[in-house]
């Protein structure tokens, strides 16, 4: 059974075993009446029977713990293979390997490196996630089974009693299918929290086996694992890879629907690209859903660019890690903010559309004059930010500057055609009333971060005394582990837990203001 289905019918469990506990406390233990100790004692009889309906929670704890010890032998022959490449990669391939032949050879093994040390690295997370998950469902069988001997108790004592049973024994029996209800419950309780912890752990490790993404025909296996794990420099290669699990799905699919002569064409600009990294933003330009011209010339203002340069003005952020607190988004020194003006809807949209799309990463850095110092510079920079802003404010139908503001529709409508245009996500509003909705929107809002397409979050505090909202939008564009990372268009990014996003604590990407995230905006 898969964690889905654990989760599932564990749900289904505990609410149809909460319900019968509520309907058995309601059972009143009375004999004021010759019937009523018939009555009472046929409708605790029925409630057992009920209640033995209820299946324990399913799973083979033992195959579990197998599959565990398998993927630590993996993770064991993976480590080794590593070192080797590991070696290689340091000190080189031999001196026979020269020109263009050698530069290749040493991507692949640098990439093949890379990546053998996160697949082993990986295998290792999943090895305490898979043990959790059988300790989970043991436990709960286990506490499925004392609820089913307190059942057996309680049948015992009705089949055993007089015709008439006297009122303590009725009370008795109720005590006792109360005990194994509740027991019951417990149980579809506990395997129901380890499947959802074992189904975020494990859906967050496998978006993240990400060479198997790249299922474009014509390319090898070495093409794939180069894309797959080139990296933007300046930070953790693990925490800053161009292509997002989305990106090398949607730019597979492109690729394959493309004619021989576009494909061709393709191949050539990818084969001429000078590393990696300008490799990984040309496929991420296909993934944005650019057509061949688009890319052509987007290949021409970043070709032979250094990696660090295509960082600088493609990327808009590189993590340096995901300890809780806030980060600064600049380019050469100018913010990527808001600014005064009411455009923070407008704003979060432009930001989460630069990290999906080269090509509007591009226009807005250099104006599509890349080194022109005239157009490539923070005070340019900064006037197209803002009139880029001010123009998607306007395509939502936002309130007059300065004061701004957007309603809900806008808000969808924008994200729909800026952000959905270039990932295929078609947006919803969800709203997060409480405590329990947050929290049972977080796996949702986490799968669809892993897979590259950000959330758009709205945060509210209490402006007056008169109880109105003061409100405010963000995004979250990152998830690594038990962390969320939030765009403020404020001009900062920061990453904050997901207790933090579930019980009012949003006021650590706001200075303290807006420290209730009161609804999201998700894909359908």
């Amino acid at each position: 059974m898969t964690t889905r289905r654990l989760t599932e019918k564990s749900t289904d469990n505990q609410d149809g075993l909460n319900k019968l506990h509520k309907r058995v406390q309601a059972i009143e233990v009375e004999t004021h009446s010759f019937g009523d100790p018939m009555k009472i004692r046929n409708a605790l009889a029925d409630a057992i029977s009920e209640a033995r309906g209820f299946s324990a929670p399913h799973g083979n704890p033992d195959h579990i713990d197998g599959v565990a010890g398998r993927y630590r032998e993996a993770a064991a022959i993976v480590d080794r293979a590593q070192g080797d490449l590991g070696k290689v990669a340091k000190d080189g391939l031999p001196s026979v390997w020269v020109g263009t032949a050698g530069s290749k050879a040493g991507e692949v093994i640098k990439a093949a490196s890379y990546s053998a040390d996160q697949m082993a690295q990986k295998f290792q997370e999943a090895v305490p996630v898979l043990r959790a998950l059988s300790e989970g469902i043991r436990e709960a069988q286990s506490k499925h089974d004392f609820g089913v001997s307190a059942l057996d108790v309680a049948a015992s004592i009705l089949n055993n009693g007089d015709f008439f049973m006297p009122a303590d024994e009725l009370r008795r029996a109720k005590t006792a299918i109360l005990d194994g209800v509740s027991f019951m419950g417990e149980a579809a309780g506990h395997a129901k929290t380890a499947g959802v912890e074992a189904q975020k752990a494990l859906t967050k490790l496998a978006s993240e086996a990400r060479a198997r993404k790249v299922t474009a025909s014509g390319l090898t296996d070495a093409d794939r694992l180069v894309l797959a794990d080139a990296a933007a420099p300046g930070g953790p290669a693990d925490l800053n890879e161009i292509l997002t699990a989305g990106d090398l799905k949607r730019s597979s699919e492109f690729m394959d629907k493309m004619s021989a002569h576009d494909k061709a064409e393709f191949d050539r600009l990818l084969s001429a690209a000078k590393s990696p990294q300008e490799r990984a933003y040309l496929m991420k330009a296909l993934a944005a859903g650019h057509d061949l011209k688009q890319i052509d010339d987007f290949a021409q203002q970043i070709h032979g660019q250094s990696p660090q340069w295509l960082s600088d003005h493609l990327t808009p952020m590189v993590v340096q890690n995901t300890e809780p607190g806030t980060d600064y988004v600049k380019h050469q020194g100018a913010s990527w903010t808001q600014g005064r003006d009411g455009t923070c809807v407008a704003s979060s949209t432009v930001y989460a559309r630069a990290t999906i799309d080269p090509l509007y990463a591009l226009r807005l850095t250099t104006g599509g004059h890349p080194d022109d110092p005239q157009y490539d510079n923070p005070w340019a920079f900064s006037e197209r930010l803002r009139d880029e802003q001010h123009r998607v404010h306007a395509e939502g139908g936002g309130d007059p500057l300065p004061d701004g503001g957007m309603n809900p529709y806008g808000q969808q409508h924008v994200n729909d055609v800026e952000v959905g245009g270039h990932t295929g996500a078609d947006y919803a509003e969800r709203p997060l009333g409480n405590d329990a909705e947050r929290e049972a929107s977080l796996a949702e809002i986490e799968r669809h971060v892993d897979n590259g397409v950000p959330v758009p979050v709205d945060v509210e505090s209490v402006a007056g005394v008169d109880g109105s909202k003061d409100r405010h939008a963000m995004m979250i564009i990152g998830h690594e582990g038990d962390m969320l990372q939030v765009y403020n268009p404020q001009g900062t990014t920061t990453w904050i837990t997901e207790d933090d996003f579930v019980h009012n604590r949003m006021g650590y990407t706001t200075n303290g203001h807006y420290p209730t995230a009161y609804s999201v905006y998700l894909p359908k």
